[in-house]
């Protein structure tokens, strides 16, 4: 029925905007069956939950190969988000997301699964805060994603009610690297594009550095008091084009 209902939305909406479907884990007996709506459309991609390192990916990717070349859609013209740090599992085979691959165009984190997994309630403390295994499991996926090349996803914040943390999260994820936040609420979503937006004095640092030198001209320079040079140069561009994008 769901499957069915979201084939058929797909269909009616005809959406302008990139849409991901979820299917089911590879482990699961509905995967295959998940699997059967690209007979009927065709997303921009599909996210892939409890993925356990790159050769889960892989095998997906296969599957999903096949599905292109029977349509006769362009290779790796569907493309993939890999929850990645679901199941124990998961987070022991985090490490093997070392390198880009075609389909894959961003890695998420999550805690609630990780959570159940772990045998416990929550991965957050009383006031909030993740715990500390927690945060391994986010800073895992961060660098995973930049190794790979692709966006890094911010786990989703359940407090449905609190905007309030749900920015301050945001701000403070994106401030480590993250580039998107995954959310589970309409009511969510314009918090999360504002909190995304590099802030306004980031905007100008990054203009001041880029000025300083001389976009790439100069290997080196000076910027409110401290020494810049091509690695500040290269955030000052991402920080630019975030800013664009947003």
């Amino acid at each position: 029925m769901a499957r069915r209902a979201v084939a058929d939305w797909f269909l009616i909406a005809n959406p302008i905007k990139p849409v991901f479907i979820r299917v089911n884990a590879l482990s699961s007996e509905m995967h295959s069956d998940d699997l059967h709506i690209l007979q009927r459309v065709r997303p921009a991609g599909l996210v892939l939950p409890k993925c356990e390192g790159i050769d889960d990916l892989l095998t997906f990717d296969e599957v999903l190969c096949g599905y292109e070349d029977r349509s006769g859609w362009p290779p790796h013209s569907v493309s993939a988000i890999a929850i990645a740090t679901e199941t124990a599992r998961g987070m022991q085979r985090i490490h093997t997301f070392d390198r880009p691959v075609p389909r894959l165009s961003g890695i998420l984190w999550g805690a609630e699964d990780l959570a159940a997994s772990l045998g416990v309630r929550s991965l957050r403390e009383a006031q909030g805060h993740y715990k500390a295994t927690a945060l391994r499991a986010r800073d895992a996926a961060l660098f995973a994603s930049h190794a790979c090349g692709v966006s890094a996803i911010d786990a989703v914040y359940t407090g449905l009610d609190d905007l309030v943390g749900l920015e301050a999260e945001t701000r403070n994820h994106a401030s480590l690297g993250f580039t998107a936040k995954a959310a589970i609420h309409p009511a969510q979503i314009t918090v999360i594009h504002q909190a995304q937006r590099p802030s306004d004095d980031d905007m100008a640092w990054a203009q001041e550095v880029i000025t300083e030198l001389q976009d790439g001209a100069k290997a080196s320079g000076r910027v409110r008091g401290a020494m810049v040079d091509q690695p500040h140069l290269s955030a000052a561009r991402r920080i630019k084009l975030l800013s664009s994008s947003k």
